[in-house]
């Protein structure tokens, strides 16, 4: 081969060297070029933040309206119909105090409205929150005048328990274009009438629908398969917030609950003749601040489903505001904890997202440890919690809780069993009468405060805390003061009840559960004027002196045969439902009409009962002794019993041939 040969087969081989070694470089860069745009475009996954709620003005509120004017068939001087239209929840409207034809002629209440109105989904009515009673509004008829129109209709006839709870009459296809709305109230509490405020409202226009995204309308769960693009493309920020939170884990699963119904406590303790329950089992938890938006998502309700906002600094009772399906918009005039209510006979629980305010925490027994207990009460931000057992619930404050509670579940524990001991002498386990809610017990900041009970909760004042937060103390020789505070909610009454009583029968219950932890009986220890003890006292002032037993002064001497009738059969004789069969006796038997009669009626139930005759016993300690005595017992009441009446009773109990105990018992 020649040289010029060589030189191009050389040559030739080197090209394709060449663009092989260039397909291979142009080769890697390609793939290097492809690998680059991929990163390009695949977003970075996003952080989960923290929940910020968003904007709570795009929560809509429910349209208030408003009347122009108001008139009422009767009023007190100074308390007008105009001041239940003025906003102020510190006014109200009362019928008059005398002369009054009220409830044989009812109170006609007029609410004007002006043309420009527009339709009325509901009205709410504020009973008195100045802590009265008298007027509640028990049964109204409600009827309505449409604009241009002269005759009234008829809407519906309206029935309420008698309590401070606001009610909300809805209209179920609105009222359109109202003149007028009437209320014709035809029975008040105590022969009254009153209102702090009637106000009305149209329900709000959101109509947004996300059921492709949440589960219920309590959105506090999402629908399988959402995408957190999904999510970032909801228009209103506050729900895109929440949604974006609960899905990326950072919402706070205490902002979301199940609240069950619980039978309405005023018709619980009108069956069994006591005070109330607490209306505040629901708790949630939540703090707010006055004005400051609370926004709450609500699943399907079978009743109203009401908000409280409770100022415990202030007392017991709150502000009341109606919670709607779906989303709800509050802005309340005071902060505090916030309650749920959910009062019907029908058991259901309601799913309800509360996706604003300060969580505050709560302590549930059964639930939470005493490890929980240690860091819920550490990191509290509001200056009560609220302790929840199977029978009690504890709302004190967080400074002497945080200083004196050693263990959380046992203080619980304890207080548990001195509702249940009481309740259990009270029959109402035997009955299945037990209520379904829990006793409350709550710290009162007022001025003068010990320890007392309402109508509806026992209050202590912070000091004594130190003894009652404590279970060791409380357990022991502190346990008579939460134990009569108690026995006032359980006093059934007027049977157990008289006048002269109120601070007498309410010691067989903090007695008892005195008893029970093992500790001795008050009546045995406590020396008194002179004597070893009440019992020796009890026997020389009222049996030796032989006064009517309604004519003493000491609680604890009038206590004295209460308290054998429970050593003596109960104990000595094996007859543990005494008690529980005399207080339903009392529950089951009309009330007598007079105090001195309900004495009377007493010593029959006893007898009956126990198929013993006991005259001799209630003669010896003064109830069968003659008696016509004003009787001072938080007010003045006449306490009579005549002879007539006297010879009645013995007279029956002899028709029944009941055989006299075999010891003396009043000794």
């Amino acid at each position: 081969m020649s040289f010029l040969a060589n030189t191009i087969v050389i040559i030739s081989k080197s090209i394709k060297m060449k663009k092989v070694l260039l397909i291979k470089i142009l080769l890697i860069l390609f793939i290097a070029i492809c690998a680059c745009s991929s990163k390009d475009n695949t977003q970075p996954a996003e952080e989960p933040q923290p929940y910020i709620p968003g904007n709570t003005t795009e929560i809509l509120q429910d349209l208030q309206l408003y009347a122009t004017s108001a008139t009422a068939s009767e009023h007190q001087s100074g308390e007008d119909i105009a001041k239940a239209l003025d906003g102020d929840f510190s006014t109200l409207f009362h019928s008059r105090w005398d002369q009054s034809l009220f409830p044989a002629v009812p109170v006609e209440i007029d609410l004007v409205f002006g043309d420009d109105i527009g339709s009325i989904d509901y009205m709410l009515y504020h009973p008195r929150k100045d802590g009265g009673v008298n007027g509640f509004i028990l049964e109204t008829e409600l009827w309505v005048q449409q604009q241009g129109g002269n005759d009234f209709e008829k809407l519906d006839d309206l029935e309420y328990a008698a309590n401070s709870q606001t009610k909300r009459i809805l209209f179920p296809e609105g009222v359109q274009t109202p003149a007028t709305i009437r209320l014709i109230v035809t029975k008040g509490y105590n022969d009254f009438v009153s209102a702090s405020q009637f106000e009305f409202f149209r329900f709000n226009d959101q109509m947004e629908s996300y059921e492709s995204l949440f589960t219920d309308l309590s959105f506090s769960a999402l629908q399988p398969g959402v995408s957190r693009r999904q999510l970032s493309d909801i228009e209103n920020s506050f729900i895109r917030n929440m949604a974006l939170a609960i899905y990326d884990g950072t919402y706070d699963e205490r902002r979301v609950g199940s609240y069950r119904t619980y039978p309405d406590p005023t018709i619980i303790s009108a069956e069994n003749k006591t005070n109330r329950m607490g209306s505040y089992d629901n708790m949630t938890g939540i703090h707010v601040d006055a004005g400051e938006d609370i926004v709450v998502f609500v699943n399907e309700t079978v009743t109203d489903l009401t908000l409280r906002v409770v100022d415990h600094t202030q007392g017991y009772n709150g502000a009341d505001y109606f919670l709607n399906p779906g989303p709800n918009r509050i802005t309340p005039t005071e902060g505090g904890l916030v309650y749920l209510i959910y009062n019907t006979d029908e058991t259901h629980q309601a799913s309800v997202n509360i996706a604003t305010g300060t969580i505050n925490g709560y302590f549930e027994l059964g639930k939470h440890t005493q490890e929980d207990w240690e860091e819920m009460i550490a990191d509290a931000t509001y200056s009560f919690f609220d302790l929840k057992g199977e029978k009690s619930h504890l709302t004190f404050t967080t400074d002497e809780l945080r200083e004196f509670v050693v263990d959380a579940p046992r203080l619980l524990e304890v207080y548990d069993s001195i509702v249940l001991m009481q309740q259990q002498l009270m029959g109402l386990y035997k009955y299945d009468r037990v209520p379904a809610g829990r006793l409350y017990y709550r710290t009162n900041l007022a001025d003068g405060v010990y320890m007392h009970a309402t109508g509806n909760a026992t209050e202590y004042a912070p000091s004594t805390l130190q003894w009652i937060a404590n279970h060791n103390h409380l357990r022991g020789a502190h346990i008579w003061g939460p134990a009569h505070e108690t026995g006032h909610i359980h006093q059934t009454r007027p049977g157990l009840m008289w006048v002269g009583l109120t601070e007498v029968t309410v010691n067989i219950y903090s007695q008892h559960v005195q008893t029970q932890f093992g500790n001795p009986s008050r009546l045995q220890t406590e020396n008194v004027s002179g004597y070893g003890n009440r019992y020796e006292k009890a026997f020389n002032e009222i049996i030796a002196a032989g006064i009517p037993h309604g004519a003493h002064e000491d609680v604890f001497c009038k206590l004295v045969p209460f308290w054998q009738l429970q050593l003596y059969f109960a104990k000595a004789q094996g007859y543990t439902d005494f008690y529980k069969d005399v207080h339903e006796q009392v529950r089951i038997r009309p009330n007598p009409p007079t105090d001195g009669l309900c004495q009377l009626e007493f010593v029959k139930i006893v007898c009956d009962i126990t198929q013993a005759d006991m005259t001799e016993f209630f003669q010896t300690w003064g109830f069968l002794t003659p008696i016509d005595q004003d009787i001072n017992d938080y007010g003045v009441r006449r306490l009579t019993v005549t002879q007539e009446q006297i010879d009645e009773v013995l007279a029956y109990i002899a028709a029944k041939n009941y055989p006299a105990p075999e010891h003396q018992v009043q000794y």
